[in-house]
């Protein structure tokens, strides 16, 4: 019997082998067929059509397998800005269609989409947009608003009502978990361990929250206003006094210019363009344009002259760049080992004249912002180094910041929150009553086992922790007030662990411009005495392909699966337990400079 099953287990391993082996085989098929794809045609009077739609991601793999199977993004948001930069120079491109749908980017990524699409619009060629049956909401309306025409379908969910943010606390499951967080920090908004230790904002961090908001709404406001040729007090007076949920309602409000299906869309294009009634709009899609030669568009040809635009995308951690699926504190992760690799590939190329650094983060290990903070350091006493805000730039991300020589933020980047915290957590109480686990210890010193988790800090311990936390604090004071010519004193009064807005961060003076990521590049080249638009952008560190995230993908769902048959239901239980320890354990007696987690303005 045991040897039929064996010789079942082996076929079948075998199978499975050769059916891998296959699909490998068609996708390197593919990615050679798509690679070798030649520019494709753009003919005259051709409408440019981009889909905006969930997420605008810093940078991606341009892998065409990850494109086509996996569902990512077809383009970033350089790919975004350049092919729109492209179209209004290209004589071919008569008009761009915007098609929206419920989007996910975060404010200062949208900022930059609608700068990009009224340069365009300075071009004297139109936009349309329209949402056909598509929910609408505040975020897409932002982008949306600055076409000519903006058109939704009648029926179409439709939200103008304000900003809010949702603060999320995890006080509670600790206490079930009986795990005791022990905290210090420096900086009185330092409100990154208020989850840990609250079930509810603060009153420092509602009034920075509640400026946040304020802030955002003005530019909403003042934005749509000026699009919509209405008075900023008129759609103030929509969003807090009437109820438009209804493409109805916006339509009666003056939101929208009409009510039409995509058919009726398509032909009020037509018409704009002075199409003949019986020919077909001329549609080209964002993908495909981005690959169209930017000097076959009409712009200059690029010298070998190179602007290496190096992106740090995601909580700062030691070690590789990667992906965190964890439940609580997950997400894109920027490892200080991939980004001085980067750093260093950039100021040691002959070709890359200044480098861009794209800062997308809301901080993490003090320690890997340090590494970060050194290779951009190193580079720039040889180099140009302008730094770029995105959506984020705070905390540790704004430490590393420090080290260039021009900051460059969006109106509405969150930035700042300069204050670290120190974080140690007693799961005693989770190890014993929860899971049956007791200790005892033998040490060669009173201290030595003080970040075990396994018991509570004492007071000699606590003193030790926040005398680390207030030292790490005042190197932070002391890297801000260099970097922008300021004494400690005046640093500390706008640091405490606050963000602000760009727009904020420019009046207290902590970043230098206001503007997005072409500006930063801009002025990089400018510092290079590199004359118009004749650089070339490098890309670095280089996206993960398809193939490295179906590699990592197919070791999870081995291991997951590997746990799924060969342990009981109590174990998975217990493994779930075992998982929140591991994250916490990863604060476990380290400096922090951090953000709240998920701090998204909706």
């Amino acid at each position: 019997m045991r040897f039929f099953s064996t010789l079942i287990a082996s076929t079948l391993g075998s199978l499975i082998a050769l059916g891998v082996i296959v699909m490998f085989f068609f996708l390197l098929v593919f990615a050679l067929a798509a690679s070798t794809d030649q520019s494709p045609r753009v003919r005259p009077g051709s409408v440019l059509v981009i889909e905006l739609g969930g997420s605008i991601p810093e940078v991606v793999s341009e892998d065409p397998i990850a494109v086509a199977l996996s569902g990512e993004h077809a383009y970033d948001l350089l790919d975004f800005k350049s092919a729109v930069k492209k179209a209004g120079v290209d004589e071919r491109i008569d008009a761009i269609w915007l098609k929206l749908s419920p989007m996910s980017a975060s404010w200062a990524t949208l900022e930059e989409v609608r700068t990009s699409l009224n340069e365009f619009k300075k071009a004297g060629k139109p936009i349309i947009a329209s949402s056909d049956d598509q929910y609408v909401n505040e975020v897409t309306y932002y982008v949306g608003s600055v076409a000519d025409e903006l058109y939704a379908s009648a029926a179409a969910p439709f939200e103008f009502n304000g900003f809010y943010i949702v603060a999320e606390f995890y006080k509670n499951l600790l206490d079930k978990l009986e795990i005791a967080p022990q905290v210090t920090r420096a900086g009185t908004y330092k409100s990154a361990v208020e989850p840990f230790l609250r079930t509810n904002l603060s009153d420092e961090n509602r009034e920075q929250l509640t400026q946040l908001l304020t802030d955002q709404q003005d530019v909403f406001v003042a934005a749509v206003a000026e699009s919509r040729s209405m008075e900023p007090e008129e759609v103030v007076r929509l969003i807090e006094g009437e109820s438009i949920l209804t493409a109805t309602d916006a339509y009666n409000a003056g939101l929208l210019d009409d009510l039409l299906f995509r058919d009726e869309v398509e032909t009020v294009i037509k018409n704009r363009l002075s199409y003949d009634a019986d020919d077909d709009l001329r549609l080209i899609g964002l993908h495909a344009y981005a690959r169209v030669p930017a000097t076959e568009a009409g712009l200059p040809r690029p010298s070998t002259e190179e602007i290496a635009i190096v992106y740090a995308v995601g909580t700062i951690m030691t070690g590789e760049s990667g992906y965190s699926a964890n439940p609580l504190f997950g997400g894109e992760t920027v490892g200080s080992d991939t980004f001085v690799e980067a750093m260093r590939a950039a100021h040691e190329s002959d070709n890359v004249k200044a480098i861009v650094v794209r800062v997308n983060s809301p901080g993490g290990s003090v320690a890997a912002s340090d590494a970060m903070w050194r290779e951009i350091s190193r580079a720039a006493a040889i180099k140009p180094v302008v730094i770029s805000m995105g959506d984020l730039a705070a905390s540790g991300g704004f430490w590393i910041a420090t080290a260039g020589h021009h900051i460059v933020a969006d109106p509405l980047t969150i930035t700042g929150s300069i204050g670290v915290f120190g974080m140690a957590f007693d799961m005693g109480g989770l190890y014993e009553d929860k899971l049956g686990i007791s200790f005892d210890v033998v040490r060669t010193g009173p201290y030595a086992d003080m970040y075990s988790g396994v018991r509570s800090l004492s007071p000699d311990e606590m003193r030790l922790l926040d005398k680390s936390t207030e030292e790490t604090y005042q190197n932070f004071l002391e890297l801000v007030a260099a970097s922008r010519n300021m004494t400690v004193e005046e640093v500390d009064k706008v640091a405490q662990g606050r963000v602000w807005t760009g727009k904020q961060a420019l009046a207290v003076g902590l970043v230098d411009e206001l503007g997005g990521l072409e500006v930063a590049i801009q002025r990089a080249a400018e510092r290079a005495g590199i004359e118009g638009d004749t650089y070339r952008t490098r890309v670095l560190p280089l996206p993960k392909t398809m193939l490295e995230q179906m590699t990592e993908s197919l070791n999870g769902r081995i291991a997951s699966a590997w746990l799924n048959r060969n342990t009981t239901a109590a174990e998975r239980a217990l493994m779930q337990h075992l998982d929140v320890i591991h994250t916490l354990m990863q604060f476990q007696g380290t400096v922090q400079a951090r953000l709240p987690f998920r701090l998204v303005v909706q």
